[in-house]
């Protein structure tokens, strides 16, 4: 998930949206109905092929009414011993060499990863996160596929049949035990990752002595010693207590502790700020075109990424961010800490090194009061302004010279307070997206947030393997092993595969495909057309655009139905510095949830109907 996507609450997520979003329920109930008739069709059609259609009906239809009560009498005892068993086989296939092959890498890794490089928490969390990631995920792969179709071609599950065992207790005890050898793996990576972090980022600094000098306010200022590639600048208070300036994403605190040879003897304790999980307050988005008209939209400047909005300079357009239930948790120390990430569109060069100049002030949504403006500029960088309550007004022929963002601009029944973006230069633009500015209300625990974004890892060894699991009982190994590597890799790009298809599906419904489907697309190059020439209004030409139409649609349904891989993905959250909000791992876990049910069903069938025993 990118850290641009909304975060929807759960309620949100699971219910409709009137016009724009089906919800996940009733996603999930459409997907299984499809699944279950479809299901039940391409059963009888097999099983008519094999046996005919009178005994096809009663096949497919016996076994659907017979799985209710299997399902039923499934016994925790028999699925622990099928799960003991594929943990054994596991570990005897030598799964475990994946860890190992982990901690070599991780041995070596701080060679070739700088320290030094101006952001190094990000190289390393990417590197830290994206690495075992692919490796468990092989293994996941590798663990699901080959078992059971080994297992019947060395006939070593006839002994399991012979046992009184069922088929869904077999699926399940090999989907288990799969997962724990998974889940086991994934653990130790994830706390040899952690303390690989905190080791390899971890260092201090000296003062250099001959560097302080005091200011004019009775500071020392200074420099560190060179470390880690870097050095910091120092400010001490008279009272030997200080900090240094931020640098490759973290400070350091400096405290004097008595003297050594006649000079103070300052420590440099260990750096903090460094590893984070800031809570985001986002509001809503929405913009005043150049004439000063409410719009949902930005001025559009032709970028292909439609994310970003635009603001023109010296224009009645603004951008307008409305925050809601503002109390005193929105300010630490009489401040409102808010962080600006907006995109730069020029249309001459200018002065580039300098940014983009614009203003953002503060306006009470009810009674129309606003603040004076406060000038910015931007660089297409992550800015943290810390806003004073306390902001001059815009009218001070009102009588108001202060207003109170509190008391005055969020005053009203829903606690609403409106922050306005302008651009101050002529003819240039300034990009805003739905998360280009928000309010920083907290900082939580870096190891949770980490927790949360290996749990992430985990949700797509769960599909991994439940998928590799179902290929395998109706493909031998290693057609089952390409299966389920074609799943994986689709899993991870289907955000791009499923916004393709959804914007071809919508844009044949409004406006017409150029070119259209296949079918459309063979008769173009058969008579020599274009995709810009109009076929001839015909009979033939209306059939050839339905069943492209109706192409178009399964194509829709099926990418619709797949999982998504970047949903189960936080870890751009943890790179950035952000918490991974609670709802997201919440509808993490409720994907998964859903696939694990479905996929369950699926792989018992396959398995059931499976003859074996011939």
């Amino acid at each position: 998930m990118r850290i641009e996507d909304n975060v929807l609450t759960l309620l949100e997520w699971l219910l409709p949206q009137a016009g724009e979003y089906w919800g996940g329920l009733l996603v999930f109930a459409s997907a299984l109905v499809v699944l279950i008739f479809f299901g039940l069709l391409g059963g009888y059609i097999l099983s008519t092929i094999r046996n005919g259609p009178f005994e096809a009906f009663y096949n497919v239809f016996g076994t659907a009414v017979q799985s209710v009560p299997e399902f039923l009498s499934i016994s925790p005892r028999r699925v622990w011993a099928m799960t003991w068993l594929a943990f054994q086989e596991s570990i005897r296939k030598k799964a475990l060499v994946a860890f190992g092959l982990f901690v070599l890498i991780m041995l070596f890794a701080g060679w070739f990863i700088e320290p030094s490089a101006d952001e190094p928490v990000r190289i390393y969390l990417s590197f830290l996160f994206n690495f075992p990631r692919w490796l468990v995920l092989l293994l996941a792969v590798l663990l699901s596929v080959f078992s059971l179709p080994e297992d019947i071609k060395r006939k070593t599950i006839y002994t399991i049949y012979t046992k009184p065992v069922l088929p869904s207790e077999i699926f399940l005890g090999r989907l288990f035990g799969f997962l724990g050898v998974g889940t086991l793996v994934l653990v130790a990576m994830g706390v040899v990752s952690y303390v690989f972090l905190s080791q390899a980022l971890n260092h201090s600094h000296d003062v250099v002595l001959d560097s302080l000098r005091e200011d004019e306010d009775g500071y020392l200022v200074g420099e560190t010693s060179f470390n880690a590639g870097h050095r910091h600048e120092i400010r001490i208070d008279p009272d030997g207590i200080g900090q240094t300036n931020r640098e490759n994403q973290h400070i350091h605190v400096i405290e004097q502790r008595g003297e050594r040879d006649g000079e103070p003897n300052y420590v440099v304790h260990n750096p903090t700020e460094m590893f984070q999980a800031r809570v985001r307050q986002t509001g809503r988005l929405r913009f005043l075109d150049r004439t000063g008209n409410l719009t949902s939209k930005g001025i559009d400047v032709g970028h292909e990424w439609q994310y970003y909005s635009h603001v023109e300079g010296q224009t009645l357009s603004a951008a307008i961010f409305e925050f809601e239930g503002v109390d005193e948790s929105f300010f630490t120390d009489g401040m409102l800490p808010v962080e600006f990430n907006i995109n730069v569109f020029r249309t001459f060069m200018g002065d580039i090194e300098s940014g983009i100049r614009g203003d953002f002030y503060f306006v009470n949504p009810d009674t129309e009061q606003r603040t004076a403006p406060i000038p910015f500029t931007a660089s297409e960088e992550a800015d943290l302004k810390l806003v004073p309550r306390q902001q001059p007004s815009y009218d001070a022929e009102s009588g108001e010279v202060m207003l109170d963002l509190l008391d005055d601009i969020a005053n009203n029944p829903r606690r609403r307070m409106e922050l306005r973006i302008t651009c101050a230069e002529r003819g240039q633009y300034l990009g805003v997206g739905s998360n280009s500015v928000y309010i920083l209300k907290a900082n939580r625990s870096f190891t949770m947030n980490f927790i949360k974004c290996y749990l992430g890892i985990w949700f797509q060894v769960v599909m991994v393997i439940t998928f590799g699991l179902v290929f395998s009982t109706f493909l031998n190994g290693p057609v089952a092993l390409l299966a389920s590597a074609i799943a994986m890799l689709y899993g991870i790009f289907a955000r791009d595969v499923r916004g393709l298809a959804n914007s071809l599906w919508y844009g044949a419904q409004q406006t017409g495909w150029y070119g259209g489907g296949p079918l459309e697309a063979m008769v173009r190059l058969f008579s020599q057309k274009n995709i810009m020439i109009d076929l001839p209004d015909s009979a033939w030409v209306f059939v050839v655009q339905k069943i492209d139409n109706v192409f178009l649609f399964v194509i829709w349904v099926v990418v619709n139905m797949l999982p998504d891989y970047s949903m189960l993905d936080a870890h751009l959250f943890l790179v950035e510095g952000y918490d991974i909000p609670a709802a997201v791992v919440l509808q993490q876990f409720l994907t998964v949830l859903g696939f694990f049910f479905a996929l369950v069903a699926v792989g018992y069938f396959f398995l059931k109907s499976k003859e074996i025993a011939a």
